[in-house]
Protein backbone atom coordinates (compact mmCIF):
# COMPACT_ATOMS: atom_id res chain seq x y z
CA UNK A 1 0.00 0.00 0.00
CA UNK A 2 0.93 3.32 -0.66
CA UNK A 3 0.91 6.33 1.70
CA UNK A 4 1.54 10.28 0.79
CA UNK A 5 4.17 12.17 3.36
CA UNK A 6 4.09 16.06 3.19
CA UNK A 7 6.81 18.15 3.55
CA UNK A 8 8.11 21.28 3.28
CA UNK A 9 11.12 22.70 1.45
CA UNK A 10 12.67 26.52 2.35
CA UNK A 11 12.86 28.45 -1.01
CA UNK A 12 15.43 28.23 -4.10
CA UNK A 13 14.91 29.94 -7.47
CA UNK A 14 16.44 26.71 -9.30
CA UNK A 15 13.58 24.77 -8.23
CA UNK A 16 10.86 28.31 -9.01
CA UNK A 17 12.69 27.55 -12.76
CA UNK A 18 12.65 23.77 -12.87
CA UNK A 19 8.99 23.65 -12.06
CA UNK A 20 8.31 26.98 -14.62
CA UNK A 21 10.28 24.90 -17.29
CA UNK A 22 8.36 21.40 -16.94
CA UNK A 23 5.29 22.74 -16.75
CA UNK A 24 6.17 24.78 -20.25
CA UNK A 25 7.52 20.90 -21.90
CA UNK A 26 4.41 19.20 -20.50
CA UNK A 27 2.29 21.99 -22.41
CA UNK A 28 3.98 21.59 -25.13
CA UNK A 29 3.14 17.61 -24.95
CA UNK A 30 -0.01 18.09 -24.24
CA UNK A 31 -0.22 20.33 -27.05
CA UNK A 32 1.26 17.92 -29.60
CA UNK A 33 -0.92 15.33 -28.76
CA UNK A 34 -4.11 16.92 -29.76
CA UNK A 35 -2.12 18.04 -32.95
CA UNK A 36 -1.03 14.39 -33.35
CA UNK A 37 -4.98 12.85 -31.97
CA UNK A 38 -2.62 10.20 -30.43
CA UNK A 39 -1.89 9.38 -26.53
CA UNK A 40 1.03 7.42 -27.45
CA UNK A 41 3.91 8.17 -25.15
CA UNK A 42 6.93 6.67 -27.85
CA UNK A 43 4.84 8.98 -30.78
CA UNK A 44 5.66 12.21 -28.43
CA UNK A 45 9.17 11.14 -27.73
CA UNK A 46 9.94 10.50 -31.32
CA UNK A 47 7.84 13.88 -32.17
CA UNK A 48 9.56 16.32 -29.48
CA UNK A 49 12.21 15.14 -27.94
CA UNK A 50 15.04 16.14 -29.95
CA UNK A 51 13.33 19.21 -30.11
CA UNK A 52 13.31 19.81 -26.15
CA UNK A 53 17.13 19.00 -25.95
CA UNK A 54 18.13 21.32 -28.59
CA UNK A 55 15.81 24.33 -26.99
CA UNK A 56 16.80 23.35 -23.15
CA UNK A 57 19.89 21.67 -22.89
CA UNK A 58 20.10 21.82 -19.13
CA UNK A 59 16.90 20.30 -18.78
CA UNK A 60 17.04 16.77 -17.75
CA UNK A 61 16.41 13.78 -20.06
CA UNK A 62 14.82 11.85 -17.28
CA UNK A 63 12.44 15.06 -16.73
CA UNK A 64 11.31 15.44 -19.70
CA UNK A 65 9.94 12.11 -19.97
CA UNK A 66 8.56 12.45 -16.99
CA UNK A 67 6.45 15.57 -18.12
CA UNK A 68 5.67 13.65 -21.17
CA UNK A 69 3.94 11.09 -18.97
CA UNK A 70 1.99 13.57 -17.39
CA UNK A 71 0.68 15.09 -20.06
CA UNK A 72 -0.75 11.80 -21.22
CA UNK A 73 -2.30 10.88 -17.82
CA UNK A 74 -3.60 14.51 -17.94
CA UNK A 75 -5.16 14.15 -21.22
CA UNK A 76 -6.66 10.64 -20.73
CA UNK A 77 -8.49 12.04 -17.11
CA UNK A 78 -10.10 14.51 -18.70
CA UNK A 79 -11.05 12.71 -22.40
CA UNK A 80 -8.56 14.54 -24.54
CA UNK A 81 -10.35 17.83 -24.08
CA UNK A 82 -9.23 20.43 -26.43
CA UNK A 83 -7.49 23.43 -24.73
CA UNK A 84 -6.33 21.70 -22.17
CA UNK A 85 -3.42 23.42 -20.13
CA UNK A 86 -1.27 22.81 -17.18
CA UNK A 87 -1.04 25.81 -15.10
CA UNK A 88 2.67 27.57 -15.02
CA UNK A 89 2.98 26.34 -10.67
CA UNK A 90 1.48 23.20 -10.77
CA UNK A 91 3.08 20.58 -9.06
CA UNK A 92 5.37 18.59 -11.09
CA UNK A 93 6.07 14.75 -10.55
CA UNK A 94 10.20 13.09 -10.11
CA UNK A 95 10.36 9.52 -9.84
CA UNK A 96 13.32 7.68 -8.88
CA UNK A 97 16.02 8.92 -11.92
CA UNK A 98 15.53 12.44 -10.71
CA UNK A 99 15.29 12.39 -7.00
CA UNK A 100 16.89 10.69 -3.66
CA UNK A 101 15.43 10.66 -0.22
CA UNK A 102 16.36 9.73 2.75
CA UNK A 103 13.62 9.68 5.43
CA UNK A 104 15.51 9.16 8.32
CA UNK A 105 18.64 11.10 7.96
CA UNK A 106 15.95 13.54 6.28
CA UNK A 107 18.10 14.26 3.18
CA UNK A 108 17.00 15.03 -0.04
CA UNK A 109 18.67 15.15 -3.86
CA UNK A 110 16.72 16.36 -6.68
CA UNK A 111 17.29 17.13 -10.07
CA UNK A 112 16.87 20.57 -11.37
CA UNK A 113 17.79 23.04 -14.19
CA UNK A 114 20.86 23.81 -12.60
CA UNK A 115 22.06 20.41 -11.67
CA UNK A 116 21.61 18.15 -8.91
CA UNK A 117 20.77 19.92 -5.51
CA UNK A 118 20.48 18.69 -1.88
CA UNK A 119 17.95 19.74 1.07
CA UNK A 120 18.24 18.97 4.68
CA UNK A 121 14.41 18.18 5.52
CA UNK A 122 12.30 18.68 8.49
CA UNK A 123 10.23 15.33 9.06
CA UNK A 124 7.80 15.24 11.99
CA UNK A 125 8.08 12.29 14.56
CA UNK A 126 5.01 11.12 13.08
CA UNK A 127 6.04 10.23 10.18
CA UNK A 128 9.07 7.92 11.68
CA UNK A 129 7.09 4.33 10.79
CA UNK A 130 7.48 5.45 6.80
CA UNK A 131 11.55 5.36 7.48
CA UNK A 132 11.26 1.57 6.90
CA UNK A 133 9.24 2.10 3.32
CA UNK A 134 10.33 1.90 0.18
CA UNK A 135 10.33 5.20 -1.79
CA UNK A 136 8.39 5.71 -4.84
CA UNK A 137 8.71 8.84 -5.93
CA UNK A 138 7.46 12.39 -4.90
CA UNK A 139 5.44 15.56 -6.19
CA UNK A 140 6.88 19.44 -5.79
CA UNK A 141 4.18 22.41 -6.26
CA UNK A 142 4.73 26.04 -5.62
CA UNK A 143 1.79 28.47 -4.00
CA UNK A 144 2.37 31.63 -2.29
CA UNK A 145 6.35 31.34 -1.90
CA UNK A 146 5.77 27.80 -0.39
CA UNK A 147 6.93 25.14 -1.51
CA UNK A 148 5.15 21.63 -0.83
CA UNK A 149 7.39 18.10 -1.01
CA UNK A 150 5.02 15.25 -1.46
CA UNK A 151 6.78 11.87 -1.26
CA UNK A 152 5.31 8.87 -1.76
CA UNK A 153 6.03 6.05 0.40
CA UNK A 154 5.03 1.92 -0.50
CA UNK A 155 5.04 -0.66 2.37
CA UNK A 156 3.73 -4.22 2.94
CA UNK A 157 -0.09 -4.44 3.64
CA UNK A 158 -0.97 -4.92 6.66
CA UNK A 159 -2.71 -8.54 8.17
CA UNK A 160 -6.33 -8.64 8.28
CA UNK A 161 -8.30 -8.77 11.40
CA UNK A 162 -9.45 -11.76 12.51
CA UNK A 163 -13.26 -10.55 12.25
CA UNK A 164 -15.49 -11.21 9.26
CA UNK A 165 -18.67 -8.58 10.31
CA UNK A 166 -19.39 -6.13 8.07
CA UNK A 167 -20.74 -2.87 9.22
CA UNK A 168 -23.09 -0.58 6.35
CA UNK A 169 -23.57 3.22 6.52
CA UNK A 170 -25.85 4.59 4.77
CA UNK A 171 -24.68 8.61 3.84
CA UNK A 172 -27.53 11.17 3.78
CA UNK A 173 -28.07 14.67 4.37
CA UNK A 174 -30.44 15.14 7.17
CA UNK A 175 -28.41 12.44 8.70
CA UNK A 176 -24.59 12.79 7.88
CA UNK A 177 -24.18 8.90 8.30
CA UNK A 178 -26.36 6.05 9.76
CA UNK A 179 -24.48 2.84 10.60
CA UNK A 180 -26.13 -1.08 10.60
CA UNK A 181 -25.11 -1.06 14.47
CA UNK A 182 -27.71 1.74 15.19
CA UNK A 183 -25.28 4.53 15.56
CA UNK A 184 -26.88 8.05 13.89
CA UNK A 185 -24.66 10.91 13.07
CA UNK A 186 -26.85 14.17 12.87
CA UNK A 187 -25.94 16.81 10.51
CA UNK A 188 -27.46 19.36 12.43
CA UNK A 189 -24.60 21.56 13.60
CA UNK A 190 -23.01 20.92 9.91
CA UNK A 191 -25.87 22.23 8.24
CA UNK A 192 -26.08 25.22 10.17
CA UNK A 193 -22.51 26.17 9.88
CA UNK A 194 -22.96 25.92 5.55
CA UNK A 195 -26.33 27.91 5.46
CA UNK A 196 -24.33 30.29 7.82
CA UNK A 197 -21.25 30.03 5.11
CA UNK A 198 -23.42 30.07 2.33
CA UNK A 199 -25.45 33.44 3.73
CA UNK A 200 -22.11 35.44 3.83
CA UNK A 201 -20.31 33.92 0.58
CA UNK A 202 -24.40 35.47 -0.99
CA UNK A 203 -23.58 39.02 0.77
CA UNK A 204 -20.11 39.33 0.15
CA UNK A 205 -20.73 38.10 -3.65
CA UNK A 206 -23.60 40.94 -4.02
CA UNK A 207 -20.55 43.45 -2.80
CA UNK A 208 -17.98 42.89 -5.86
CA UNK A 209 -15.24 44.82 -3.91
CA UNK A 210 -11.79 43.78 -3.84
CA UNK A 211 -11.89 43.16 0.27
CA UNK A 212 -15.09 41.20 -0.12
CA UNK A 213 -13.41 38.69 -2.98
CA UNK A 214 -10.30 38.70 -0.68
CA UNK A 215 -12.98 37.99 2.17
CA UNK A 216 -14.63 34.70 0.05
CA UNK A 217 -11.23 33.28 -0.28
CA UNK A 218 -10.73 32.77 3.26
CA UNK A 219 -14.41 31.55 3.90
CA UNK A 220 -13.73 29.23 1.55
CA UNK A 221 -10.68 28.01 2.95
CA UNK A 222 -11.95 27.95 6.59
CA UNK A 223 -14.99 25.69 5.11
CA UNK A 224 -12.84 23.25 3.99
CA UNK A 225 -10.58 23.12 7.01
CA UNK A 226 -13.96 22.35 8.68
CA UNK A 227 -15.09 20.14 6.23
CA UNK A 228 -11.97 18.12 6.34
CA UNK A 229 -11.45 17.97 9.97
CA UNK A 230 -15.25 16.71 10.80
CA UNK A 231 -14.37 13.95 8.29
CA UNK A 232 -11.05 13.45 9.47
CA UNK A 233 -12.79 12.78 13.00
CA UNK A 234 -15.91 10.53 12.07
CA UNK A 235 -14.24 8.55 10.15
CA UNK A 236 -11.07 7.80 12.59
CA UNK A 237 -14.13 6.94 14.86
CA UNK A 238 -15.69 4.69 12.39
CA UNK A 239 -12.78 2.66 11.73
CA UNK A 240 -12.20 1.89 15.62
CA UNK A 241 -15.05 0.03 15.01
CA UNK A 242 -15.11 -3.70 15.90
CA UNK A 243 -15.90 -4.68 12.27
CA UNK A 244 -13.24 -6.23 9.53
CA UNK A 245 -15.12 -4.61 6.28
CA UNK A 246 -17.14 -1.37 5.91
CA UNK A 247 -19.82 -0.69 2.85
CA UNK A 248 -20.95 1.99 1.62
CA UNK A 249 -23.24 2.73 -1.20
CA UNK A 250 -21.27 3.60 -4.33
CA UNK A 251 -22.76 7.07 -5.05
CA UNK A 252 -20.80 7.98 -8.52
CA UNK A 253 -22.82 10.15 -10.48
CA UNK A 254 -25.00 11.57 -7.69
CA UNK A 255 -24.58 15.14 -8.26
CA UNK A 256 -26.03 14.66 -11.74
CA UNK A 257 -29.93 15.66 -11.92
CA UNK A 258 -31.88 18.69 -11.30
CA UNK A 259 -34.20 18.10 -8.09
CA UNK A 260 -34.43 22.17 -7.10
CA UNK A 261 -31.99 24.73 -6.24
CA UNK A 262 -31.92 24.51 -2.71
CA UNK A 263 -31.07 20.90 -2.93
CA UNK A 264 -29.00 20.90 -5.72
CA UNK A 265 -27.12 23.40 -3.21
CA UNK A 266 -27.15 20.85 -0.20
CA UNK A 267 -25.92 18.38 -2.30
CA UNK A 268 -23.04 19.76 -3.96
CA UNK A 269 -22.05 20.62 -0.56
CA UNK A 270 -22.38 17.36 0.43
CA UNK A 271 -18.96 15.73 1.46
CA UNK A 272 -19.27 11.89 1.07
CA UNK A 273 -16.34 10.96 -1.36
CA UNK A 274 -14.03 12.81 0.99
CA UNK A 275 -15.30 10.77 4.06
CA UNK A 276 -14.87 7.58 1.95
CA UNK A 277 -11.38 8.32 1.20
CA UNK A 278 -10.75 8.94 4.73
CA UNK A 279 -12.13 6.00 5.39
CA UNK A 280 -10.54 3.57 2.95
CA UNK A 281 -6.97 4.52 4.04
CA UNK A 282 -7.63 4.24 7.48
CA UNK A 283 -8.98 0.98 7.12
CA UNK A 284 -6.45 -0.30 4.80
CA UNK A 285 -4.17 0.65 8.07
CA UNK A 286 -5.71 -1.55 10.39
CA UNK A 287 -6.11 -4.55 8.13
CA UNK A 288 -9.65 -3.75 7.00
CA UNK A 289 -11.33 -2.78 3.99
CA UNK A 290 -14.35 -1.02 2.77
CA UNK A 291 -16.91 -2.64 -0.27
CA UNK A 292 -19.04 -0.26 -2.19
CA UNK A 293 -22.57 -2.04 -3.38
CA UNK A 294 -25.16 -0.87 -5.41
CA UNK A 295 -27.80 1.41 -3.76
CA UNK A 296 -30.80 0.54 -5.91
CA UNK A 297 -33.66 -0.26 -3.61
CA UNK A 298 -31.57 0.40 -0.46
CA UNK A 299 -34.18 2.83 0.51
CA UNK A 300 -37.13 0.76 -0.74
CA UNK A 301 -36.42 -2.59 0.68
CA UNK A 302 -37.59 -3.82 3.47
CA UNK A 303 -34.92 -4.92 6.08
CA UNK A 304 -37.08 -7.34 7.63
CA UNK A 305 -39.16 -9.16 5.28
CA UNK A 306 -36.80 -8.04 1.71
CA UNK A 307 -40.43 -6.51 0.32
CA UNK A 308 -39.62 -3.93 -1.93
CA UNK A 309 -41.84 -0.93 -2.69
CA UNK A 310 -41.60 2.69 -2.94
CA UNK A 311 -44.71 3.12 -0.96
CA UNK A 312 -42.79 1.90 1.96
CA UNK A 313 -40.04 4.93 2.97
CA UNK A 314 -42.70 8.02 4.10
CA UNK A 315 -39.66 10.85 4.26
CA UNK A 316 -37.40 9.94 7.75
CA UNK A 317 -39.93 6.89 8.24
CA UNK A 318 -39.93 3.40 6.76
CA UNK A 319 -43.19 1.27 6.62
CA UNK A 320 -43.19 -1.81 5.32
CA UNK A 321 -46.60 -2.30 3.11
CA UNK A 322 -46.19 -5.93 3.42
CA UNK A 323 -45.32 -7.22 6.57
CA UNK A 324 -45.66 -3.43 8.83
CA UNK A 325 -42.74 -3.72 10.06
CA UNK A 326 -41.42 0.00 10.84
CA UNK A 327 -38.18 1.62 11.50
CA UNK A 328 -36.28 4.42 10.31
CA UNK A 329 -35.77 4.68 6.84
CA UNK A 330 -31.60 6.03 7.19
CA UNK A 331 -31.41 2.70 9.51
CA UNK A 332 -33.33 0.14 7.54
CA UNK A 333 -31.03 1.37 4.64
CA UNK A 334 -27.94 1.14 6.70
CA UNK A 335 -29.08 -2.66 7.30
CA UNK A 336 -29.62 -3.79 3.57
CA UNK A 337 -26.45 -1.73 2.75
CA UNK A 338 -24.72 -4.34 5.49
CA UNK A 339 -26.56 -7.50 3.94
CA UNK A 340 -24.92 -6.77 0.17
CA UNK A 341 -21.87 -6.04 1.94
CA UNK A 342 -22.04 -9.41 3.77
CA UNK A 343 -22.51 -11.06 0.96
CA UNK A 344 -20.16 -9.59 -1.31
CA UNK A 345 -17.58 -10.06 1.11
CA UNK A 346 -18.16 -13.51 1.36
CA UNK A 347 -17.93 -14.61 -2.34
CA UNK A 348 -14.81 -12.38 -2.46
CA UNK A 349 -13.46 -14.44 0.36
CA UNK A 350 -14.85 -17.70 -1.12
CA UNK A 351 -13.05 -17.32 -4.55
CA UNK A 352 -10.08 -16.14 -3.66
CA UNK A 353 -7.40 -18.39 -5.48
CA UNK A 354 -5.56 -20.92 -3.83
CA UNK A 355 -2.06 -20.96 -4.95
CA UNK A 356 0.52 -23.25 -3.71
CA UNK A 357 4.35 -21.94 -3.43
CA UNK A 358 5.40 -24.01 -6.59
CA UNK A 359 2.70 -22.14 -8.64
CA UNK A 360 4.20 -18.59 -6.74
CA UNK A 361 7.67 -19.58 -7.97
CA UNK A 362 6.47 -20.35 -11.25
CA UNK A 363 4.77 -16.96 -11.77
CA UNK A 364 7.88 -15.28 -10.36
CA UNK A 365 9.91 -16.71 -13.16
CA UNK A 366 7.22 -15.75 -15.90
CA UNK A 367 8.50 -11.76 -15.48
Amino acid sequence: MQRVISLSLPFNKSLVNTILLYNDICNLHIQKSLELRSLSKSLLHQSLYKYIRDKYPSFSSALIQCARDNAVEILRSNKSQPHTLKKKYSSIRFDLRTCKVFLESGQLSITTIDGRKKFNLDIPSYFSKYFSWKVKGLTLGYKKGHFLLKVIVEGDRVSPVDNNAVLGIDLGLKNFAVMSNGFFVKSNKLRTIKRKYSYLRRRLQSCGTRSARRKLKRLSERERRFMRDFNHSLSKQVVELDYRCFALEDLKGIRKGRKGKRFNRMRSNWAYYQFRQFLSYKAEDRGKEIILVEPYYTSQQCSSCSYIAKENRNKGQFSCKNCSFSISADLNASINISRKGQNLFEQAVVNQPIVTIDERQRIRSRY
